[in-house]
């Protein structure tokens, strides 16, 4: 597909790759094939990817579901020739139940699924109730389970020495959790953690401190 000049510039690189995995889990595209829009509670993510970016649009504050409380932070611009980059690498308005695999190159998956874990993901560290040993996980949650599917595919290609993975949904849910544990979590986090990256504080410091780089 021919591309017009536009706002952003379509240039893979570890920033960008983060930018469109927040896209495809905290993101949506609209029905009318020009805005793009990214919501989060986490005024930072919005922060940064408005700058890296190079957006000018303003935030606006909006509420989810059924809720009336503005909480969510909602960034909003109009930019076809992104729009169709999106489209073309498989992501659609309306996505949450039909997302997919993604067109990502191998070599930025890692940071692409950095930006689905801010997303719609968590990084957690919890104690056995029974042998009281700590428990680390990784998961990422999303309506389509074929999404998950692609990405824990992804996890075992990139990531080297993924030997498990889970995916579930519980009996009144609709969404689907990828969940990566023990030895998986800590090697993924040592991956997609590297340097100096973008990322969400607030999850980078509990995957620093599984790490044992923080106290």
């Amino acid at each position: 597909m021919a591309y017009r000049k536009n706002k952003v510039k379509l240039i893979w690189n570890n920033n960008f790759a983060y930018i469109i995995g927040v896209i495809a889990t905290d993101g949506n595209l609209s029905n009318d094939l020009r805005h793009i829009i990214i919501t989060s509670k986490d005024y930072e993510m919005v922060t940064n990817c408005k700058k890296h970016l190079k957006i000018t649009n303003k935030f606006s504050k909006t509420a989810r579901g059924r809720s009336k409380d503005k909480k969510y932070y909602m960034l909003q611009f109009g930019d076809k020739n992104f729009f169709n980059f999106l489209l073309d690498l498989g992501l659609t308005p309306k996505k949450s139940k039909t997302i997919s695999e993604l067109k990502i190159p191998q070599k930025y998956f890692g940071n692409f699924f950095r930006g689905c874990i801010d997303g719609d993901g968590s990084i957690s560290i919890s104690k056995h109730p029974e042998s009281k040993h700590l428990q680390y996980k990784v998961r990422l949650c999303s309506a389509s389970k074929e999404f998950l599917d692609w990405n824990l595919k992804m996890c075992k290609i990139v990531f080297n020495g993924i030997k498990g993975g889970s995916i579930c949904k519980s009996k009144n849910s609709s969404v689907y959790t990828l969940s990566l544990c023990k030895k998986d979590s800590f090697i993924i986090l040592n991956e997609i953690y590297k340097g100096n990256v973008l990322c969400l504080s607030r999850k980078k410091r509990v995957a620093l401190k599984i790490l044992g780089q923080v106290a």
